[in-house]
């Protein structure tokens, strides 16, 4: 194989040559306006066509290809493409302006053309067209238009050749739903060179089918390209270690030529073993351009059965422990055993309409540019719409739902990450969160669950937690339910109750619990208490009493509490084991009931210490909150 010569296809082996004479009745002007969208445009009239059914060798060829056969122009343009790769397109002359001149423009917003399937297509100013003077006669790459159609009273044309941004291309066939064979092949990007040669084949075998057909214009050739060559420079002992098998130079050399590669030695290299490799045009235009692509066809040429099959030697080194991940493992099965949630996975996408139920202003959020779906248009900023959007499709189907969610939510504000290029600009912010939603009949308590939830977790992170007050809530929550969840002294989330008119504009049946936790604050969190230094144990025992008394149901048990645990220095802990409301109590009242812990660090305290503190903390407590005390 290696001893066969690439038989280059030029156009020195076609007998077709173009050559503007003086005496040339027609003159074909191009303008392109957008050079980056189509970096060459040639075109030639042909005169002399009669347009009848393709000889039965190319019929059978086509046919064969799976193409259908039409008539011998146009036959020919798909001959030309199955055999060259290059898609040609033949305008009926006459169809076209006097003034042949040829714009390649984007289309203008709304413009309407007829394409040779007989549908009417709406365009719009990112699309590539050619056009003549007066209107649009085929949509650049992907179709030409009913207006210049090629039929059986064509006697001269106009034969098209031209190269396409195969972006532009690929989204304009997207966008019409329209992808063709002519599309398929620009959209993966071609050598601008193949325009001249697939021309030049073109006007060959029209010569040969219509004998008497003659170019009758100029050659209009349009070109603002520059392909990426190389060299590349390509390291003989890098290639060897990258395929894992030790080739001779000279085979690589060999095989490199055969594909159309131009190699040099490298005279600045004092062992011999670096090359410079030429890249042919037909592979320059996004093919090779690397080091590692050379190393793939000389692999692939080679043999990759030829290639050992050899265990590398790597030693054998114990994962990177990540925490975070380890974090986030432990609280899906703590959350997904005990208390018996189901894991949701969400999209990060919301949608106008699904916020305004919600009461929530999207200005703010951050706009997807090309969104997966119409009510998927921003980038979410909390876990809650999604979660709460759960419950509403399948409330009709369990009494109880629990899920919990981890997932990340972005906000308008820059972040860490930067954007990549030289914009110098950051990603927006990210941050991971978890969420649990709870929801069940009206007659149990979905609020208090969350929060049983919540301290479940946070114990089994062996963190402390309580519940605050908070004026700052979502739109949607119930202000008689919102609490924020404070771990030392630190907010890390907030848990929150559904209102009744956020619940009656979702459509919801049942209470619904929200709880949304900052995962980077907890890890955060869990990460410095690792750190803290070992504390020795209590050297003298604890005083342990009780402490009951009644009070206002307004007042708070973190303000209680608080109050008892700073009252004096020698208060260790204090911990809420009853509380009862009802009964023989009035209607606005409760009765709370404490353990209290009395500890001194370097004696064990009487009896009379501990009884003195205490009834003092009583006073105060009667006199801050008019509690009453109840005897046990």
């Amino acid at each position: 194989f290696l001893d066969v010569k690439l038989k280059e296809y030029t156009r020195s082996n076609l007998q077709t040559t173009f050559k503007s004479t003086k005496d040339a009745k027609t003159r074909i002007d191009v303008k392109i306006e957008d050079e980056k969208l189509c970096p060459r445009y040639m075109a030639v009239a042909v005169s002399g066509i009669k347009v009848e059914p393709s000889p039965e060798w190319m019929r059978e060829r086509l046919i064969a290809a799976g193409s259908r056969p039409i008539n011998n122009i146009v036959d020919i343009t798909n001959y030309v493409m199955l055999d060259l790769g290059q898609p040609l397109h033949a305008f009926d002359f006459s169809k076209i302006s006097n003034d042949i001149k040829i714009i390649v423009r984007r289309a203008k917003k709304g413009e309407i053309i007829e394409t040779l399937d007989g549908e009417k297509r709406e365009l719009d100013n990112e699309m590539l067209v050619i056009a003549d003077k007066n209107k649009p006669i085929a949509i650049a790459g992907v179709m030409g238009g009913a207006n210049s159609e090629v039929d059986g009273a064509t006697t001269e044309i106009i034969l098209e050749s031209a190269n396409f941004n195969f972006i532009s291309i690929r989204k304009t066939s997207q966008k019409l739903g329209l992808r063709t064979e002519s599309s398929i092949r620009f959209e993966k990007s071609l050598d601008p060179n193949l325009c001249e040669l697939a021309l030049a084949r073109a006007v060959e075998l029209i010569k040969k089918v219509c004998p008497d057909a003659k170019i009758a214009s100029n050659l209009a050739d349009e070109k603002n390209f520059a392909l990426n060559q190389g060299p590349i420079k390509l390291n003989l002992e890098w290639l060897n270690k990258i395929i894992g098998q030790e080739i001779e130079e000279k085979k690589v050399v060999k095989i490199l030529n055969s594909l159309g590669f131009e190699i040099k030695q490298d005279t600045k290299c004092p062992s011999g073993h670096l090359v410079s490799v030429k890249v042919p045009t037909w592979r320059a235009t996004k093919d090779i351009s690397i080091p590692e692509d050379l190393a793939e066809e000389v692999a692939r040429i080679y043999g990759y059965g030829s290639i050992a099959s050899v265990m590398p030697i790597v030693e054998m080194e114990p994962a990177e422990k990540n925490e975070e991940k380890l974090l986030e493992k432990k609280i899906k099965n703590t959350l997904a055993g005990a208390p018996a949630l189901a894991e949701a996975y969400n999209y990060s996408f919301v949608g106008e309409e699904q916020l305004a139920k919600l009461g929530i202003d999207c200005a703010s959020y951050v706009k997807l540019a090309n969104p997966i779906a119409a009510h998927q248009t921003m980038l979410r900023q909390s876990l809650a719409p999604n979660l709460i959007e759960n419950i509403r499709t399948n409330q009709a189907r369990f009494e109880r739902i629990g899920l919990f969610e981890i997932g990340s939510i972005c906000l308008s504000a820059p972040g860490e990450i930067d954007k990549g290029g030289k914009t110098g600009e950051n990603l927006p912010y990210q941050e991971k969160r978890l969420g649990i939603i709870l929801a069940a009949d009206e007659k149990i308590n979905v609020f208090a669950q969350a929060k049983g939830i919540v301290e479940y977790l946070l114990m089994s992170l062996d963190l402390p937690l309580t519940f605050q007050t908070t004026e700052i809530r979502p739109d949607w929550a119930d202000e008689s339910a919102c609490a924020k969840i404070n771990v030392f002294k630190r907010d890390i989330g907030l848990a929150t109750k559904l209102n009744s008119k956020a619940r009656r504009g979702l459509g919801l049946k049942k209470e619904v619990a929200m709880v949304e936790i900052s995962f980077a604050e907890l890890f955060n969190i869990i990460k410095e208490q690792s750190m803290k230094k070992f504390r020795a144990y209590d050297k003298y025992p604890p005083a342990i009493r009780d402490l009951a008394f009644v009070v206002n149901e307004k007042i708070l048990y973190n303000d209680i509490r608080d109050e008892i645990i700073s009252f004096d220095k020698l208060i260790n802990k204090v911990e809420l084991f009853d509380v009862y409301s009802g009964g023989k109590l009035g209607k606005a009242e409760k009765n709370l009931a404490f353990h209290i812990a009395y500890l001194a660090p370097d004696r064990t305290l009487t009896s009379e210490e501990v009884d003195e503190l205490q009834k003092r903390l009583i006073n105060r407590l009667e006199e801050k909150f008019e509690a009453k005390i109840r005897d046990f």
